[in-house]
């Protein structure tokens, strides 16, 4: 019995330590698993969180890209819609200062011309007038120096004168009935005279002159003999105020030197300005003169009425 105790002391004895040999052991190895697995689990909440950074990222840059490309293409869109509106307000800017310039020249030319028409039609009158007004003023004063009756008489002289300017050239039909003749005809000469008129001429006072040229043929009869005397010439003639007129032209009448004179009334205003017309009638006495109407060196002439038809070209 004692021997089996001893037995049982020598088992426990043997077993305890083994088992609290086994169980330290067991206590020792749960930390270190414990903590394996604490890693484990770091390890891979790192590992998402950094995929899930680079994700987050990667979002962000191709959203930034994506905006940056956007806003370059709207940049360009506007840099050439600015490129555009630059270039229409030039040209317009253009345009607009050249007719600017292009009003500036014809306010020039016209207050030019209508002053050249005032010192006309003043020097026609015979009136004298004063240089242009310095000042607002002064124009205001001569303005109202002026009567209305004279401002609208001047102001119908200066238009005539501006169609007349226009016409350039003109040429007129003159029949003559014969009233009166000379020794060397036994029949007064009748026939019709052709005249040039230029637009060239200068002013003689208030008097204007334009150049013109004469050629005419006319029938006539010396003791049953027909004598039919034709006419050249070169001249001009002087008018006052479109109405009262003078023509004279030198040259050949009949076979020698002689001159040709045409003198009466212009109905100008009535027929261009009452009527509209381009033509003009002119009324008076018509004469010839030669130093040798017949080539016998005598001198003879006649004279009548004449009427003359110009048409403005």
């Amino acid at each position: 019995m004692k021997k089996k105790r001893n037995y049982i002391a020598r088992y426990l004895l043997l077993v305890l330590p083994l088992m609290f040999i086994n169980l330290n052991a067991q206590e020792e190895v749960d930390p270190l698993e414990t903590a394996r697995l604490a890693k484990s689990a770091a390890e891979k909440a790192q590992a998402e969180a950094e995929a899930a950074t680079e994700a987050a990222i990667q979002s962000a840059a191709t959203k930034a890209a994506s905006q940056a490309r956007e806003n370059a293409v709207q940049a360009r869109k506007d840099a050439e819609a600015k490129k555009i509106a630059d270039a229409e307000a030039a040209e317009a800017k253009r345009l607009a200062d050249a007719e600017a310039v292009e009003e500036a020249e014809l306010d020039a030319l016209a207050k030019a011309a209508g002053d050249e028409a005032r010192k006309k039609i003043a020097q026609e009158l015979g009136l004298e007038i004063e240089d242009e007004p310095e000042t607002a003023t002064e124009e205001v004063e001569v303005a109202e120096e002026v009567e209305v009756a004279e401002e609208v008489e001047v102001a119908e002289e200066v238009e005539e004168l501006a169609v007349k300017e226009e016409l350039g050239f003109s040429v007129g039909v003159a029949p003559s009935i014969g009233l009166v003749k000379g020794a060397t005809f036994t029949n007064v000469p009748m026939g019709v005279t052709l005249v040039i008129t230029t637009p060239y001429g200068f002013k003689l006072g208030p008097l204007d002159f334009t150049i013109s040229a004469a050629f005419g043929g006319y029938q006539g009869e010396f003791e049953e003999e027909a004598f039919n005397p034709s006419i050249m010439g070169v001249g001009g003639n002087l008018t006052l105020a479109n109405f009262v007129f003078a023509e004279g032209h030198a040259g050949i009448v009949g076979e020698g030197p002689g001159i040709r004179g045409f003198a009466g009334v212009s109905l100008e205003y009535l027929m261009k300005k009452g009527l509209g017309l381009p033509v003009n009638i002119l009324v008076g006495g018509e004469g010839f003169i030669s130093t040798n109407m017949a080539g016998a060196g005598n001198a003879s002439g006649w004279g009548g009425l004449g009427v003359r038809l110009d048409y403005d070209f």
